[in-house]
């Protein structure tokens, strides 16, 4: 045994000393540190979409490392070609990093004169003194900032006198060319008209329409257009038209251009529009379409403009113009215009409520089409009555001032009123008042006469004194609903 042991000793030594040996016979190892340089790095989002909807944002951002020249100050300069034959200074910087905007960018894209918007690459470089740092490169997504999109037809100037005769014959073809690239994706196009002069304050939706470059106009679309806008009929009257064109990128990133205005004269025919009823779990009639709908209000100087103010549930809602017909139906594909099934067609998408609560809603019907908004309205100010009633030689219990003609109120809204199958009289007169007594008592309210030709309008609250509803219609059965909220009032046959 200690033998074997003594052998390994030695096998174990003389293992050693050959290491040792071979370690003497190697040549020392150098580490050598890469040669100082001025370096740009390249950006890992090397492709740039310029959105010109934020031209102050930045494009992008370059940095560098710079331990040779010393340098407190630098210039960016960037070229779409390689060798850097027609630079274009983008800005200096005295640290080691350089922003450009979106707007300076492009700017500076469009004075090379090119005609490439879509992947262009573009070189960068920075220098100082007699120093060139590396180039790096950006694939980039560059817009016209002239051209953009312009209305070739109609012209400013132009006339078009609308006939009740010719409704589904097309009176304008609007045509506009557009200088964005196809490539940045689909482009969606709102036409958009105003009474001239007013910066479109008020807007009534002519179209829509994704990738295209054109839209035909029949008298009947073109005239409600008109009417929707306040125009009277068979009066001249001018209107602006522009057209809002809008891309979304890969990001999510909204873009839109709007293009010059165009101004047109437009002289409209008189038309009626049928009313609308509110239908959907949102509403109190819920999905049932003939269940004392409720009736969506009018604008009594705009006959094809519905405006309804009160209280909606979470939920759903569409807007029907025959109780007990599911069609013709009204409602949004796409959250901000009109669609409409007028019979034998799909039916549209509702209209969504997110968050129970009170609401404005205000819809312009165009053709078969048409726009709406909705704003929340606070109705916490708002005073709510006991009692609400018609009263008047129209109504069947005449100025009885014991006995009016009273509403039911709604159940799902303290300030929706309504009452069916009332008798009212040819050449009477009526007023709406709250809580059955008169200006000087408590808690009095009258709605007063303001001027409506037709079968629905505004009143005023005034306790002071005005003009009675003067009743011109057939002695008949009438619904009337009405609003406290805004005054608003509709009178509906049976």
């Amino acid at each position: 045994m200690k033998n074997k042991l003594n052998k390994f000793l030695g096998i174990f030594i003389l293992a050693l000393a050959t290491i040792v040996l071979a370690c003497d016979d190697e040549e020392t190892v150098n580490i050598i540190e890469p040669e100082a340089a001025f370096v740009l790095e390249q950006s890992t989002a090397s492709n740039v979409l310029l959105n010109f909807g934020l031209p102050d944002n930045p494009a992008f951002t370059v940095t560098w490392s710079d331990p040779v020249t010393g340098s407190t100050n630098y210039d960016i300069e960037m070229d779409i070609n390689n060798d850097f034959s027609n630079p274009i200074m983008l800005g200096s910087s005295s640290t080691n990093s350089f922003s450009i905007n979106v707007m300076d960018l492009n700017s500076a894209i469009i004075s090379t004169g090119t005609a490439e918007f879509d992947g262009l690459t573009v070189y960068v470089r920075a220098l100082a003194g007699g120093a060139i740092s590396n180039t790096v490169t950006y694939s980039i997504t560059a817009y016209p900032t002239e051209g953009g999109v312009a209305i070739t037809d109609p012209s400013n100037g132009d006339s078009f006198v609308l006939s009740i005769g010719s409704v589904d014959d097309v009176i304008l073809d609007m045509q506009w060319a557009d200088a964005l690239p196809e490539a940045i994706g689909s482009v969606d196009y709102v036409i958009e008209s105003a009474l001239a002069g007013t910066d479109f304050a008020t807007i009534v939706v002519i179209g829509t329409g994704t990738d295209i470059s054109s839209l035909e106009l029949t008298h009947s679309a073109l005239n409600a257009v008109a009417l929707g806008l306040g125009l009277p009929a068979d009066t001249a009257g001018d209107v602006d038209i522009r057209i809002r064109a809008t891309t979304t990128n890969d990001n999510g990133t909204l873009l839109e251009r709007i293009s010059e205005t165009t101004t047109i004269s437009i002289t409209p025919y008189a038309v009626s529009f049928p009313n609308l009823y509110l239908v959907g779990n949102a509403t109190t009639p819920d999905w049932n379409n003939n269940n004392n709908n409720t009736a969506v209000f009018r604008n009594q100087d705009v006959p094809n403009n519905y405006i309804y103010t009160g209280y909606f549930n979470t939920g759903e809602f569409k807007l029907l113009e025959v109780l007990g017909q599911w069609q013709p139906q009204w409602g949004t594909n796409d959250g901000t215009t009109l669609a409409v099934n007028p019979g034998g067609g799909s039916d549209p998408g509702a209209f969504s409520v997110a968050t129970a609560g009170y609401y404005t809603y205000d819809f312009t019907v165009v053709d078969e089409g048409g726009s709406f908004t909705v704003t929340p309205y606070d109705a916490s100010g708002d005073p709510t009555y006991s009692t609400m009633g018609l009263i008047g030689d129209a109504t069947p219990n005449g100025w009885d001032g014991s006995n009016d003609t009273n509403f039911t109120q709604d159940a799902n809204n303290p300030h929706l009123w309504y009452i069916n199958n009332v008798t009212l009289t040819n050449g009477g007169q009526f007023l709406i008042r709250a809580n059955d007594v008169w200006p000087g008592e408590p808690n009095a309210a009258v709605w007063r006469y303001t001027g409506s030709s037709e079968t629905y309008g505004q009143s005023n609250l005034d306790n002071g004194g005005g003009d009675n509803f003067p009743f011109t219609l057939p002695t008949g059965s009438y619904n009337v609903w009405f609003n406290d909220l805004d005054g608003r009032y509709v009178i509906i046959p049976n």
